[in-house]
Parts: structure tokens; C-alpha cells; sequence
């Protein structure tokens, strides 16, 4: 009996070991299945329109809240971190504008070049200090919008004061996941300046190097969407409890996995349906109402924090 026992116990070892081996040889395939078949399984993303559809419905749905959230925002902006008198200053050269091409010009087409115009002046503060001032409220308003759409989505009722006292949390993991992102831009940047430099130098009359330098910008920065459309959702992941700012990542990059073309789509259709929305309200005013240009914008352009995330937002639950 003993050497009968002792027979067997190799055979039994040597059975486990064959198994454990074939189980390795299949593990990255099986993951990968795994992978797409959960990617199925969580169901059809929903399509761009169907999103700010949301985006509208939380809006009709929690304006108090909100419109206070932005409110106060726009209030800390005047304040610490003005730039209507940018706004100003690009306005009174749009009515230049606007007189020197009356007469060459279509209207709209006169109107859409000054709201271009308007558009790329935003972002700039009237000082260097003053655009990192934004820099800093736009970071503090995002935690603020992020917490407080999670709350009023999971329905419960929130205030202004508990929202700014509360968002800011998880403060750091959000800065460490933005340094990342900033990170991930710099491929784009990098490709946009030597694109830039290549095609004004005298050197590149041919063409050639213009060309070859256009390829390189356009591998760059689909290298940088393509990182970038995991790591947007990372910034709501880190938000979570308790949440680490290399695990959200890693959540994020799951979370996108084998739908990034689709999500690819709905993220891009953002900023264009965002300046439709604006063009829309702001080329009339420059044509016709110009005294209004710069309050409207300015308010509008507080908006666009709360859309952008909250489109962003409704597109992560849509992909939970």
C-alpha cells in the first residue's frame, strides 16, 4: 500500500503541474476574450445627441444648484481672475473689423470670424498671474461640478457651501491624474511647434519638408487623442473614495478598452457642438447688439465648464 500511494502522488503532481501550464499558455488570450466579451456585455454606448440630451435634462432638472455652483464661480473669476478686459479689447477690434469689411464681406461671414476672434481670446487673463488664477478655479470648479453631479444624480440634495466645502477632497490624486494628462499632451505640442517652425522657415519652399513634418504632427497628436480618450474618464474616476490616482488610470484604460473609436466620436463631437451652441447666440450680438458681446460671452463661457463636464460625466455612467 505504501508504494502504491507513493505511485500515485507523482502522477497527481505531475497532473496539477500540466494543467497550471496549460492555463498559463491561455491567460493573455483568455484575458483578451474576457475583455471583449465584458466590453459587449455592458451594452451600446449611448450616441452623441442622446448625451446632451442629458446634458439638458440635468440642467432643466437641478438649475438651482448648478446655476449657484456657477454663480459663485463667476463671482470668484471677476474678482481674482478677470479677463473682460481682454474680452473688451477683442471686441472693440471686432468692430473695427466689421467696419473695415462691411462693404467686402457677408455679414455672418464677418460675424463668424469675430466670434472666432472672441473664442481664442477667452482663455487669456490680463496678467500672467491672472491666468494661473483661472488655472486654479478652473481646477477647484471642476472638483466642485464633479461632486456635486454625483450627488444630484445619485439623488440626493445638495447646497452651494457644502458642495465647495466638500469637492475639494480629493484635491491631490486630482492634480497627480491632470499632471499626467498634461503629460500625454505633450507629444501634440511638441509635433504642433516643430510643424509650426518647419512650415515658416524659408528652407521648406519645396514643400517636402512641410509635408513630412504635417505627417509627423498628425501621428503626434493621434498619439495624444488616443491616450487622452482613457485618461478624460480618469479625472471622475478619482473623484471615488478612497480612490488612488494610478489605479484610476488603470480603471479608466479598462473602461475604454476595444470602444475607443466610439468614445472617440462622442468626445470630438463636444467642442463642435459647443461652438454651434455659442455661434449661434454670440454672431448675432456681434452683428447687432455689440454692447451685449461681452457679458453674454463671458457668462457662456462660465457655462461651458459645467457642460463640458457634465457631457463627460453622463458619457463615464453611460459606459459603467
Amino acid at each position: 500500500m505504501p508504494k502504491a500511494e507513493s505511485a500515485k502522488k507523482p502522477a497527481t503532481k505531475s497532473a496539477k503541474t500540466a494543467a497550471t501550464a496549460r492555463v498559463r499558455k491561455a491567460t493573455r488570450k483568455q484575458a483578451r476574450v474576457k475583455a471583449k466579451t465584458e466590453a459587449r456585455v455592458r451594452g451600446q454606448i449611448p450616441g452623441s445627441f442622446s448625451l446632451a440630451k442629458q446634458v439638458f435634462h440635468i440642467f432643466k432638472s437641478y438649475w438651482k444648484p448648478l446655476g449657484g455652483i456657477v454663480l459663485v464661480y463667476l463671482i470668484l473669476n471677476i474678482v481674482f481672475a478677470s479677463g473682460i478686459g481682454n474680452l473688451s479689447n477683442s471686441v472693440s477690434s471686432i468692430k473695427a473689423d466689421l467696419n473695415s469689411s462691411s462693404n467686402h464681406a457677408h455679414p455672418v461671414v464677418a460675424g463668424a470670424s469675430g466670434f472666432l476672434t472672441l473664442v481664442s481670446s477667452a482663455g487669456a487673463g490680463s496678467s500672467s498671474t491672472g491666468s494661473a488664477l483661472q488655472m486654479v478655479l478652473i481646477v477647484i470648479e471642476s472638483l466642485v461640478i464633479i461632486w456635486a453631479l454625483r450627488q444630484l444624480l445619485a439623488g440626493n440634495k445638495i447646497g452651494i457651501r457644502q458642495s465647495y466645502y466638500n469637492a475639494m477632497t480629493p484635491l491631490v490624486p486630482f492634480l497627480i491624474v491632470g499632471f499626467f494628462i498634461v503629460l500625454q499632451l505633450l507629444p501634440a505640442i511638441i509635433g504642433a511647434a516643430a510643424f509650426s517652425t518647419v512650415a515658416t522657415s524659408i528652407s521648406s519652399a519645396s514643400g517636402l519638408w512641410t509635408v513630412l513634418f504635417g505627417a509627423l504632427f498628425v501621428g503626434l497628436a493621434a498619439w495624444t487623442i488616443y491616450m487622452l480618450s482613457a485618461s478624460v474618464f480618469a479625472i471622475y474616476i478619482v473623484t471615488l473614495p478612497g480612490m488612488f490616482p494610478r489605479a484610476a488610470l488603470k480603471s479608466a484604460a479598462n473602461l475604454v478598452r476595444y470602444r475607443r473609436w466610439p468614445i472617440l466620436r462622442r468626445v470630438l463631437f463636444l467642442p463642435i457642438l459647443l461652438l454651434l451652441i455659442m455661434g449661434v447666440i454670440m454672431i448675432p450680438l456681434i452683428l447687432y447688439a455689440t454692447f451685449l458681446v461681452v457679458p453674454v460671452f463671458y457668462i457662456l463661457s462660465m457655462l461651458v465648464i459645467l457642460f463640458i463636464h457634465s457631457y463627460l460625466y453622463s458619457l463615464y455612467r453611460g459606459l459603467l
